[in-house]
């Protein structure tokens, strides 16, 4: 069997680098470039994870896509911006609006893309999220997770992520600790 020595942390998109939408208390990813605001110390921490040899890989689901709520114009504008700010290694995104897509969280499909192409080991990986969909996609892969708690107001499926936060700060901090 074949080991990889590589380790990344997993980033979801909206909510955890990128403000979400609040509508009724639900985060929802913004429709166009103007709404997409980032979080304020994004670069540092994400500095950070690099300079401990993490792969930065940024895992999201835009279902607004497939609903035709959004071009993918606008999501290449701002995956463009967010790859100047935080330099990822690369982005794995659904456009799927089906539930029972592999490549949409909570399934783990972009996971495991990005495992393989990446040479990931994911006992040395952490993956940072918002949502349950987030955290069961990782434990659909043995990741180690970490949950940020932004008080939404859903139905949370059942979930155990490795560490609960408020914050991206509080998760790199979390990661340095542990590494």
């Amino acid at each position: 069997m074949v080991r990889f020595s590589k380790k990344a942390v997993f980033l979801d998109r909206d909510g955890v680098l990128n403000f979400g939408i609040l509508k009724n208390g639900k985060s929802h990813a913004p429709v166009n470039f103007s709404q997409f605001k980032l979080y304020p110390k994004i670069k540092i921490n994400c500095e950070k994870l690099k300079k401990k040899g993490f792969k930065l890989i940024v895992i999201t689901n835009q279902p607004d896509v497939g609903k035709g709520k959004i071009k993918k114009k606008e999501i290449r504008k701002m995956h463009k911006k967010l790859d100047g700010i935080i330099n990822y290694d690369d982005i794995f995104c659904s456009f799927s609006s089906s539930k029972k897509s592999f490549l949409r969280k909570p399934n783990p499909g972009m996971i495991l893309k990005a495992i393989k192409k990446h040479k990931i080991n994911i006992n040395k990986s952490f993956l940072i999220g918002d949502r349950w969909s987030d955290i069961v996609a990782a434990e659909r892969v043995n990741c180690k997770s970490i949950f940020i708690n932004r008080n939404y107001k859903e139905r949370i499926k059942k979930f155990n992520p490795t560490k609960k936060v408020r914050s991206l700060s509080s998760a790199i901090n979390f990661i340095e600790r542990f590494n």
